[in-house]
């Protein structure tokens, strides 16, 4: 059955509790970066860290606010990291959590280059890709996801895709009142197995505007270019056989040679 991770911003206080249990689920390590001026710790993703707490300073009428956002993989219902992969190294678990197979990944980096969230990440060292898995593990084995049952204030919350749909809208439509443009991001951009509530533009939170899509480039060559190209590959190799049986079959055999008294 579908899953669906529901993150309200507007509950987010930035604790950065997500960041932690992510790297203690994961076994990830610290990716201590220096001081630069800012209380947002992780500037962005990186083969360490698969969860970013975004923190932003934004003035509204004279006054400073702060907007928090966690980040993550989407997890595209319709995503390009799977359609590029040349070894079928990211797969789509039956909750709908899209994860890396490390030992077929080659470190391409097709991934990282077609992604429209720019999540993936390719280890210098390991020439390995690596980002959020929806905690698959945990989640094929009944539990939920390690940042959301670590969340103190419910800010990220995590079930069956159809009751997060609607705990996102009844929670929207509480919100509008303190916040009359907050939307609802990641239903039409992703497919909906992560949901936010934004009150200000995605930019703000790090993510690319509303109604983003898998690039035209990406279904073009998952959906013609790639099996055009494999059929002709298979042509080629059944034309390369069927040559060589012939060659090999019709191989003309030496002449009979004339010597005194008989044929030899």
């Amino acid at each position: 059955m579908a899953k669906t991770m529901f993150i309200d911003s507007t509950k987010c206080m930035a604790c950065r509790g997500c960041e932690v249990a992510c790297k203690n689920w994961n076994d990830l390590e610290a990716d201590i970066q220096p001081f630069n001026g800012s209380y947002q710790t992780k500037e962005d993703f990186a083969t360490q860290t698969y969860t970013v707490v975004k923190m932003t300073e934004v003035v509204k009428d004279g006054r400073v606010d702060w907007i928090f956002g966690k980040r993550q993989c989407m997890h595209c219902t319709e995503a390009a990291c799977i359609m590029v992969c040349p070894q079928n190294a990211i797969q789509r678990s039956p909750a709908g959590a899209v994860y890396i197979n490390q030992e077929m990944c080659i470190g391409c980096g097709y991934c990282t280059q077609n992604c429209p969230f720019e999540v993936p990440r390719v280890d210098p060292v390991s020439h390995k890709c690596s980002k959020c898995s929806l905690c698959v593990s945990r989640v094929e084995n009944g539990l939920t996801p390690a940042c959301s049952k670590t969340c103190p204030t419910g800010a990220i919350q995590f079930g069956e895709r159809r009751d997060m749909e609607v705990a996102a809208h009844k929670r929207l439509a509480v919100v509008k009142r303190s916040y009359p443009n907050a939307t609802i991001y990641g239903n039409e951009e992703a497919g909906g197995t992560v949901l936010y509530i934004l009150t200000e533009d995605p930019s703000v939170y790090g993510l690319p505007p509303h109604g983003t899509q898998v690039p035209w480039q990406v279904k073009f060559w998952q959906n013609f270019a790639r099996p055009v190209g494999n059929i002709a590959l298979g042509g080629t190799l059944v034309l390369l056989l069927v040559a060589a049986w012939f060659n090999f079959v019709q191989k003309p055999k030496d002449p009979p040679v004339h010597v005194e008294g008989g044929v030899k």
